[in-house]
């Protein structure tokens, strides 16, 4: 076929019509074999590009959770001392409002991977939620041993009700009940918050709130973790009332802490608090 000339011939595969050769190949669109041809031939019609399944965005974020920080390594983290100055293009690590180091915008970014750090106020009213939810569950499953350690402490309060000097009232002796209902308060606060937060990140607060609780480090969360995140949280106020302004130092922490926001609960685990992201509708 290499020493035909160039020019319309009957089509091998479909006699009733006839195409261009151009000396190497046939090009063009067939014509009808009857129909006087044109000078040049039409260009064949693109073909369809082939249907290739849907791929995600293969942007690649070193994870919140997995087994390492990817290539890069894990984040650099200049500490604060004397003569060391910023690094550029950094951020600081303040701790309450006090420099404590400096850490790159880039491994500030790769760390959260995408992800938004809730507002102080957004865990502020989670916060509360749980508080009541865990109060409720108190009423129901406390409610009995409360009621029968006021049955001691009523006539001593009756008592001081009516006048009668501290020293002439008779206070019951030390009793047990005060240990059991702080060790069932304990137990239910810990069956609240620590189960749902290994599963989901989120308390019933906190799912309310569109928030929840991830790990800044390459790794998921733990039983470990999330133990100590909650001791760290629910211990202080074993040593009430002390422990109480501790309680509510740790709590408003997270208000002067950059970069991450972590209250005093969350830097041990090495975790943070992030906004959820809302769902998109599909477009009609």
């Amino acid at each position: 076929m290499t020493t035909i000339e160039p020019g319309w011939y009957n089509d091998p595969a479909d006699p009733a019509t006839q195409r261009y050769w151009d000396g190497s190949a046939w090009v063009g669109k067939p014509v009808p074999a009857d129909v006087e041809p044109p000078e040049r031939p039409e260009p064949d019609e693109p073909s369809p590009p082939s249907a290739e399944p849907a791929t995600s965005d293969t942007t690649e974020y070193p994870p919140l959770s997995g087994s390492g920080f990817g290539p890069e390594g894990p984040p650099k983290i200049v500490q604060r001392a004397p003569g060391v100055t910023q690094p550029p293009d950094s951020v600081p690590i303040r701790s309450l409002g006090i420099t404590v180091g400096w850490i790159s915008n880039r491994d500030v970014h790769r760390i959260l991977a995408g992800r938004v750090l809730a507002h102080p106020g957004s865990r502020l009213v989670a916060r509360l939620i749980d508080i009541i939810c865990v109060f409720a569950l108190n009423i129901v499953v406390n409610g009995y041993f409360v009621y029968q350690y006021w049955q001691e402490l009523r006539p001593a309060f009756e008592e001081a009700m009516r006048g009668t000097p501290a020293s002439e009232i008779e206070y019951p002796s030390e009793s047990g009940l005060l240990w059991i209902i702080g060790f069932i308060a304990l137990g239910l606060w810990f069956a609240y918050e620590v189960p749902s937060t290994l599963n989901t990140g989120q308390t019933f607060g906190k799912r309310v709130m569109g928030i929840k609780v991830v790990s800044l480090a390459p790794m998921n969360l733990g039983w470990g973790r999330l133990l100590l995140r909650w001791s760290y949280a629910a211990l202080p106020l074993i040593c009430f009332p002390f422990g109480a302004v501790l309680w509510i130092l740790d709590g408003i922490w997270c208000i002067r802490d950059r970069p991450f926001r972590q209250c005093l609960h969350d830097k041990s685990p090495g975790t943070a608090v992030v906004e959820v992201p809302q769902e998109k509708e599909p477009a009609a």
